[in-house]
């Protein structure tokens, strides 16, 4: 009885002490051990309360800024070496909480062409998962090693309360709808995701919900059109198109690592995001 005891209290004292740690750093980390447990603690954190805007997308989209880091209503559900079609699936299942506005980064949505489901769609699966959305003590992002690597994270990028006001990208366009006509010589699987992920869009948008597909920084190298089943994608879910990173003023966005961006440039382009919704 006394061993059970004693279990049941150092157990509620661990739970109290990651609580206080928690609230000590904005109520969430931002990096865990692995790009697994960094992925699902940032889903787990961006689904509580009730987001106004919800960012989805692979790890470009993960080093975006949000509600804990100045951007209130944002909820960031990037999926480390995923795409924004693992975070949709979830949503349509009801796994995932939606919110009136999606913002879905195009640069990664052909690993969704690939049919074997990705680690981390699995794991949204699970119970353990939904328990962690409800409970942020037992969630990814409350894992004590979290707290190690999130300080590491931040003293070799910087902290985004480090940015001084940010600008936006200078990016002249705004988001706009696709009406060119449907494009010829789609592949077979690009016309079967074409048509599963605008039906769920289109299922969502019945529930009031709009969604901006976006080319997020960096643009593409060689300046080439992005590829003509995205755009067909965005036509046939009556979702806005944006090529945020290819328009963005020289010298605006810096990377880290030739892939992701840097804070201050992360900073930018959620600033451009939401004056392109006019927040």
């Amino acid at each position: 009885m006394s061993y059970i005891l004693t279990l049941v209290l150092t157990l509620a004292a661990c739970f109290g002490v990651q609580t206080l740690a928690l609230r000590a750093v904005g109520g969430r980390t931002s990096k865990s051990e692995s790009n697994f447990f960094s992925s699902i603690g940032r889903i787990q954190a961006g689904a509580q309360d009730t987001p106004e805007v919800m960012v989805l997308g692979s790890s470009i989209t993960g080093r975006l800024p949000d509600r804990s880091q100045g951007f209130p209503g944002v909820a960031n559900m990037g999926c480390d070496g995923g795409s924004a079609v693992d975070a949709l699936r979830a949503i349509d299942k009801g796994i995932l909480p939606t919110a009136p506005w999606l913002i879905i980064e195009a640069n990664t949505l052909q690993l969704a062409l690939v049919e074997k489901p990705t680690e981390i769609g699995q794991a949204m699966q699970q119970p353990w998962f939904r328990l962690g959305m409800r409970i942020p003590v037992v969630s990814a992002f409350a894992r004590p090693s979290a707290f190690f690597y999130s300080k590491l994270l931040a003293q070799k990028i910087g902290g985004f309360q480090d940015n001084s006001p940010a600008t936006d990208l200078e990016v002249r366009s705004i988001p706009a709808q696709i009406e060119q006509l449907p494009a010829d010589g789609l592949a077979p699987r690009e016309n079967a995701m074409i048509e599963e992920v605008s039906s769920i869009l289109l299922r969502l948008r019945a529930r009031g919900c709009q969604s901006i597909i976006v080319w997020l920084p960096p643009g593409r190298r060689d300046g080439s059109p992005p590829a003509s089943w995205i755009l067909e994608l965005a036509r046939r879910s009556d979702s806005a198109w944006w090529d945020l990173g290819q328009q963005a003023a020289p010298g605006t966005v810096v990377l880290t690592d030739g892939v992701h961006m840097a804070t201050p440039s992360a900073t930018r382009t959620m600033v451009s995001l939401m004056k392109a919704l006019g927040r």
